[in-house]
């Protein structure tokens, strides 16, 4: 069942021996007895992508447990406005962008979710790190296939390995790099020999720490997991090993006014399922979608501030008729904001999905005080959200964090 404490501020379900594993490792991490990084992966859609919400929890954990750098991500710039804490990223021209976005994506893509390819040797990514520790181990992913070229990779200017792609199938290869001594700025380029594609890079610390991977993918639903090879997931977590995964989608799905609920249960359990199957050392925290609320297009003519228009939740009679009532011919009391009808359907499945298979379930919506929550946010002054009523500010994101940390540190004993 729920459970709070004195500040009334916890939105955690389900026992917290669903957290176990990650409590575990936070143990192991504050009485030394553990020697390297502890990783944390979070899979989500925007609110991820953005980074000011895991950048925030990644912060948190790393205060309290230990540093262990900036952890595995998505190569090059996968997409525009990519600002990732810890460290910064850049590419110059000739690199080739997949998403696993498309409707139906082919070849070797994983949990970031793109690849980016090239084969002319004046393609260059970069990886800079801001934090003054530097990282003393790299590690690449690739994709090897026939025909595949060279990838020539750089640490400090200097090049440190020559990873061969070439290979009989295509399939992922990781290069796993310890350094002498640490770096501060990773690049990569093909030798110009034949294309080179790939999937991720990483850089941490080989010391005792939190590691937050962040994977977020800008109109992601949870069966983005379903265009990943399932293989290369299963490989890439068993090789990561999370003490947590957090899997924080359902604003893209909750904003799909024809989706099936009992389809969506289905979709969710069995990506939960393969995700337990994956990570069976994990804890896997299931965070459900924050407020959003919408403002019929209709009654959007001739209005200057569509925020000054009131928000409320939509009673049952609205949401039986939401079609005809808050369509095209939208007018009166329907030109209010209002969370979409199927949020809260999206957020209930989540809820029990996670509860019934023994996971502690998160509802980050309660943080701006349930169903018109957001649109508060977005005319606080200042606002903790944007005006489109679905994605926060930095503010509002490490207010979210912070509340998200707490819960867990409560559960945690401390």
């Amino acid at each position: 069942g729920a459970w709070g404490a004195g500040s009334g501020t916890l939105f955690g379900q389900g026992g917290s021996g669903g957290l176990e594993p990650l409590f575990r490792s936070l143990r192991a991490l504050e009485n030394g007895s553990i020697q390297g990084p502890v990783a944390i992966v979070q899979l989500g859609d925007s609110h991820t992508a953005g980074d000011y919400f895991s950048g925030r929890l990644r912060e948190r954990f790393q205060e309290r447990f230990g540093a262990a750098g900036r952890g595995m991500m998505g190569p090059g710039v996968p997409f525009n406005f990519f600002e990732p804490t810890l460290v910064e990223v850049s590419q110059t021209d000739g690199w080739d962008l997949e998403s696993s976005f498309t409707s139906n994506p082919t070849g070797v893509f994983a949990l970031t979710g793109y690849r980016i390819t090239a084969d002319e040797p004046d393609a260059i990514a970069t990886l800079v790190t801001t934090e003054s520790a530097g990282f003393d181990f790299v590690q690449i992913e690739a994709v090897r296939r026939p025909g595949g070229g060279t990838l020539v990779v750089d640490v400090d200017g200097d090049e440190v390995y020559r990873l061969d792609t070439d290979g009989p199938t295509m399939q992922a290869a990781r290069l796993d790099l310890p350094l002498d001594r640490p770096g501060r700025r990773l690049s990569v380029h093909p030798a110009g020999d034949g294309p080179v594609t790939l999937i991720s890079w990483l850089t941490q610390r080989d010391r005792p720490g939190i590691v937050l991977d962040s994977h977020g993918i800008v109109g992601a639903s949870i069966n983005i997991i379903g265009h990943w090879d399932a293989g290369t997931v299963q490989w890439e977590l068993a090789s990561r090993n999370p003490a947590l995964v957090i899997l924080a989608f359902g604003t893209n799905e909750g904003f799909q006014d024809d989706l099936e609920a009992a389809e969506y249960r289905q979709d969710f359990t069995a990506r939960l399922a393969q995700i337990e199957a994956a990570a069976p050392n994990a804890a896997i925290l299931v965070v459900g979608p924050p407020d959003a609320d919408r403002l019929p297009q209709a009654c959007r003519q001739g209005v200057d501030e569509p925020l000054q228009l009131s928000c409320r939740p939509l009673d049952a009679q609205e949401t039986a008729n939401y079609a005809s009532l808050f369509g095209a011919s939208a007018e009166g009391d329907a030109c209010r904001w209002h969370p979409p009808p199927n949020l809260a359907v999206v957020r209930a499945i989540q809820r029990e999905v996670a509860l019934s298979r023994g996971h502690y379930f998160w509802d980050w919506s309660q943080v701006m005080g349930g169903a018109c929550g957001l649109h508060a946010w977005a005319t606080d002054n200042p606002p903790l959200a944007h005006s489109d009523v679905v994605h926060m500010r930095p503010a509002g994101y490490a207010r979210s964090a912070d509340a998200l940390f707490n819960a867990l540190m409560a559960a945690y004993g401390g």
